[in-house]
C-alpha cells in the first residue's frame, strides 16, 4: 500500500472519529494548526529523522501540543508514534484538510492582486463570484500578491477564471496596436 492510501485512511478515520464524538470543527483547527507546523523545514526533519527516537519525538509533541490541542486530537498524534508513522504527519494533515473541505462543501478560491487587497474589497470579490458556487456551497478565498500584474486581479476557483488585471488589458492594447486586419478593410473601400 502506498504512503499516500495510508494517509487517506489515517485521515478519514480521524474525521470518523471526530464526528462520532462531535468535535469534527474543533479537530479540524488542530489539524490546520498542525499542518502549519509541520511546513517549518526543521519540524519536518525531526519527523522524518531515524536517530531521533520514538519517546523523544512524543516528548516534543507533548511539549508543543499538550495544552494547545484538544485530546481526540493529542491521541491520535500519540497513536502516529506508537505506530512510528510520525513521517506520514504531513500527508495525513493534508488529506485530512481535503476531506473535511468535501465533507463541509467548501471550494477553495484564490485571487492574485498586485497588492494586499483590504477586507472589503475581499467581501466584493467573494460576492462578485458567489454565483460560481454551487448551492450549500461555501467559498475558501485564498490571497497571493503578483506585483507583475500591475493592477486589478486575477480570481481562480477550480478549473474556472476571471483575470481583471491590468496586465492583461495592456497586453490586449498591444496585441490590437500591432493588428493589420483593419488596414485590408479599409483599402478595400
Amino acid at each position: 500500500m502506498s504512503q499516500i492510501q495510508i494517509a487517506e485512511r489515517y485521515a478519514k478515520s480521524l474525521i470518523e472519529l471526530a464526528q462520532e464524538q462531535n468535535k469534527l470543527a474543533q479537530v479540524s483547527e488542530d489539524v490546520l494548526s498542525l499542518e502549519a507546523v509541520c511546513n517549518h523545514k526543521e519540524f519536518a526533519a525531526m519527523l522524518q529523522s531515524p536517530v531521533i527516537n520514538s519517546d523523544k519525538k512524543s516528548a516534543i509533541f507533548k511539549q508543543l501540543f499538550t495544552d494547545n490541542m484538544d485530546t481526540l486530537s493529542y491521541q491520535f498524534i500519540q497513536l502516529l508514534l506508537l505506530k512510528g508513522r510520525e513521517s506520514l504527519l504531513p500527508s495525513i494533515c493534508s488529506a485530512f484538510i481535503r476531506q473535511y473541505r468535501t465533507i463541509r462543501k467548501i471550494r477553495i478560491a484564490r485571487v492574485l492582486s498586485a497588492t494586499v487587497l483590504n477586507e472589503a474589497e475581499l467581501v466584493n470579490i467573494k460576492n462578485r463570484f458567489s454565483a460560481w458556487l454551487k448551492p450549500g456551497e461555501t467559498m475558501e478565498l485564498h490571497q497571493k500578491l503578483e506585483p507583475t500584474l500591475i493592477g486589478g486581479f486575477i480570481f481562480e476557483m477550480g478549473d474556472q477564471n476571471c483575470d481583471a488585471s491590468i496586465k492583461r488589458q495592456l497586453e490586449e492594447m498591444k496585441e490590437s496596436l500591432y493588428d493589420k486586419s483593419y488596414i485590408s478593410l479599409v483599402e478595400k473601400r
